[in-house]
């Protein structure tokens, strides 16, 4: 079947289109922003390690880490957004794969994802967070459970500062019933205030512990 699939539609690399590649040519995949040094609380690159930075103060984060294998530009850029965007679902097992060794060390009993608004399923017709989820549960051999649902819509985040994103966000996530160790799953992480509200919500509803891996991280 995949042969059928590569003679009807070829694939070729998800940032520079070269074809041959299913994911990454060698070009790229040699050009991938992995985080090297990053802040240890929220995981966003930084020069060098730090403790905590300004995306984790005042206030802290209600989820304990964040991870994530890229920083948020060049070739994993085009990768996510050939993904949310260009519809490659393809690309989510190789995606889940770099994130799921990022959350090797966590401890959780469940994974979870960030819910999609209705706007953003009607766009997409998938769930890109739920997608990434799958793939590193099977990756971390854990339970994919969906433990969040969007009550509101909200605001497109892309025009808000961070004190407006967590605006936002404040109550537009719910959750009945939470395990106490819970890994929150999201495409991209920019200031962290999506992780925050969801993990509000997962404490609220039982959980003690909440830990957010995404592909993709913002920072410096």
């Amino acid at each position: 079947m995949r042969t059928l699939a590569d003679l009807i539609f070829p694939p070729s690399c998800l940032s520079c289109r070269r074809p041959g590649a299913r994911f990454l040519c060698v070009a790229c995949e040699a050009a991938f922003p992995w985080i090297a040094q990053m802040c240890a609380r929220c995981g966003r690159p930084t020069a060098r390690a730090v403790l905590d930075c300004a995306d984790c103060r005042e206030p802290a984060p209600a989820f304990s880490t964040a991870r994530a294998p890229a920083a948020y530009r060049g070739v994993a850029r085009d990768v996510l957004m050939t993904f949310k965007l260009g519809g490659e679902r393809r690309a989510a097992r190789r995606m889940a794969a770099r994130m799921a060794a990022c959350a090797q060390p966590m401890l959780v009993d469940v994974i979870t994802f960030v819910p999609a608004s209705r706007t953003s399923m009607a766009e997409r017709g998938f769930n890109t967070a739920q997608e990434l989820a799958r793939g590193v549960a099977q990756h971390l051999r854990r339970p994919c459970v969906r433990t969040l649902r969007k009550v509101r819509e909200t605001a497109d985040q892309a025009s808000l500062d961070r004190a407006g994103r967590r605006r936002n966000l404040d109550g537009a996530f719910v959750s009945l019933r939470a395990p106490e160790r819970v890994l929150l799953v999201d495409d991209v992480m920019t200031t962290g205030a999506t992780g925050d509200a969801c993990a509000r919500a997962l404490r609220a509803a039982g959980a003690l512990d909440v830990m957010v891996v995404t592909f993709a991280r913002a920072g410096d």
